[in-house]
């Protein structure tokens, strides 16, 4: 493409050098190519085009009901945080009853159970009011060691009756089941001397008794 110098040159106009300054000067002021027509025109035609689809997806949302499209947003908002509530609250559930079922659980040095229950619905009992201790705010800081003590001890600090299994008693009852049981099949001796022939020659009775007291001497018998 020729510039204005080029195209008056060719028509016999020649330019003094110390008028081509103010010449330039005044064409840049006041005229464009047509190359920078060109653009100008392009980038009208693309502002038309983006309002044109613009207009069109207004158009789209002329029969909405507004009113109605904020209360459904409304509606499934809501029931998001729900389910989000509801996840977590599962998830948070599920680790304080594995917090408490491993609590429950562990044992000694000896390897023998630390809570051993009077029988199944006391444990069950006391194992869902534990989880429901634990999940409440006021339990934040505490240990579940601290907590279970609240609930199984009275105001003196003594463990509550009726919770757990007396070990003295239930060695002591397993004792005088030994030397009752000696008697009964005429053999003499300390506890838990029975052999297998003595176990053959005891009642059905004497049987489950034994079963029941010591069984695993029973299962050893046996």
């Amino acid at each position: 493409m020729q510039n204005y110098e080029q195209i008056l040159a060719e028509l016999g106009i020649e330019i003094p050098e110390d008028k081509k300054s103010d010449l330039k000067k005044k064409m840049d002021e006041n005229y464009r190519t047509k190359s920078d027509y060109d653009k100008v025109v392009t980038k009208r035609d693309e502002y038309k085009t983006s309002l044109d689809d613009v207009q069109a997806k207004l158009d789209g949302f002329k029969d909405v009901d507004v009113n109605d499209l904020k209360n459904q947003i409304s509606t499934l908002t809501t029931q998001l945080d729900d389910e989000k509530k509801a996840r977590a609250a599962d998830a948070r559930k599920v680790e304080v009853e594995k917090t408490v079922n491993d609590f429950l659980a562990s044992v000694d040095d000896k390897g023998a159970k630390q809570y051993e229950f009077l029988n199944d619905i006391t444990e069950q009992h006391y194992r869902e009011a534990l989880v429901q201790e634990l999940d409440k705010d006021s339990a934040k800081g505490k240990s579940i060691s601290d907590i279970f003590k609240g609930m199984i001890t009275d105001a003196e600090g003594k463990i509550k009756q009726g919770i757990f299994v007396d070990q003295a008693q239930k060695q002591a009852q397993k004792s005088a089941a030994q030397f009752q049981f000696s008697g009964k099949t005429g053999k003499t001796g300390a506890p838990g001397s029975l052999t297998k022939e003595d176990f053959k020659k005891m009642s059905l009775d004497d049987r489950l008794k034994l079963k029941e007291t010591d069984p695993e001497l029973y299962q050893s018998l046996k």
